[in-house]
């Protein structure tokens, strides 16, 4: 990939656990006009079935398969994002039913959950089942400031000219853009349980929906936008049900400070997960997208004045 992607990648089986159920993915492309577009996924295999792993590597192999046969041209078509949504969806399904024939055939039960993000020009596409989680932090210009700060002359001048991406003035925040298909979430909407309560409950790991299992999906599908400085976070829950979303938000921004590199970022805090007893598989990217096509947002500076050049 260019120099306009961040990225961080880091899975381990945890403390508790033999192996590993997890599974990701990273895949890119370019389209005609020099276009980058990328998908980012995570697997979580039902540590709860016989075989979660065969379960979260099917998934992951499925959407790989599909990626190296359509997004060439599906870049070459008009309204791409919507295209890949739809696309993303029914490929969810087959993978379903592949699962389930995959279950009967081998006589061991299997399961997984799947959690795409796919970012192409400031657009991005959400494809979830399950809960796992994706995470949009915005409002944080610390990283991209860093990376103009230390890029050379050439770099610097290219992507100035490429893009007119302006930053938001404001505190950062952490949204998350998926639903978790999970009992306790239901419960959490009804009212019933607080987030916190629902973080702890002995019933957090009892899925309402997943791959595998029941012989019809609902995948959450997302189509939103994003900013230059935006950070996205990609992960299992065996990562996100050892904190809270704010001790998330708090923790990316420290790490950020003290590395300025996702990568880094990663290792670290599975590292620390592990070190607060992580009971679980942990998998977790971290994702910046440099180039921005075109922003119009109120309440914005343009990026030449925070670098001190207008």
């Amino acid at each position: 990939m260019s120099r306009r992607w961040q990225t961080g990648k880091a899975t381990h089986k945890g403390t508790r656990k033999n192996k590993n159920e997890d599974s990701y993915l990273h895949r890119h492309a370019i389209d005609s006009e020099g276009n980058e577009i990328a998908m980012f996924a995570v697997a979580d295999g039902m540590g709860g079935y016989e075989v979660g792993d065969t379960a979260s590597k099917l998934a992951i192999s499925f959407f790989q398969r599909w990626w190296d046969k359509r997004i060439i041209k599906l870049l070459k078509k008009r309204d791409i994002m919507e295209r890949i949504a739809r696309e993303g969806a029914s490929t969810m399904k087959q993978i379903n039913t592949s699962i389930k024939a995959t279950s009967l055939h081998t006589g061991k039960k299997m399961g997984t959950t799947l959690s795409l993000l796919i970012m192409f020009k400031g657009q991005y596409v959400v494809l979830h089942v399950g809960d796992s989680r994706i995470y949009q932090m915005r409002g944080w210009n610390y990283g991209l400031q860093q990376y103009f700060h230390h890029a050379n002359q050439e770099d610097l001048t290219s992507l100035l000219q490429e893009q007119s991406t302006e930053i938001l003035e404001s505190n950062p925040e952490l949204v998350k853009l998926t639903e978790d298909h999970s009992w306790v979430e239901r419960q959490v909407k009804d009212g019933i349980l607080t987030d916190e309560d629902a973080r702890n409950h002995p019933k957090r790991n009892v899925l309402t929906q997943c791959l595998g299992i029941e012989d019809e999906i609902n995948p959450q599908i997302k189509i939103g936008q994003y900013q230059s400085s935006d950070m996205f976070l990609v992960c299992s829950d065996g990562f996100h049900s050892l904190y809270s979303n704010e001790e998330i938000l708090t923790m990316l921004i420290n790490l950020e400070k003290e590395y300025t590199n996702l990568q880094m970022m990663c290792e670290y805090l599975i590292n620390f997960c592990n070190f607060s007893n992580a009971e679980d598989n942990i998998t977790l990217m971290l994702i910046r997208n440099l180039y921005v096509e075109k922003t119009e947002t109120k309440g914005k500076r343009n990026l030449l004045s925070i670098l001190g050049m207008k």
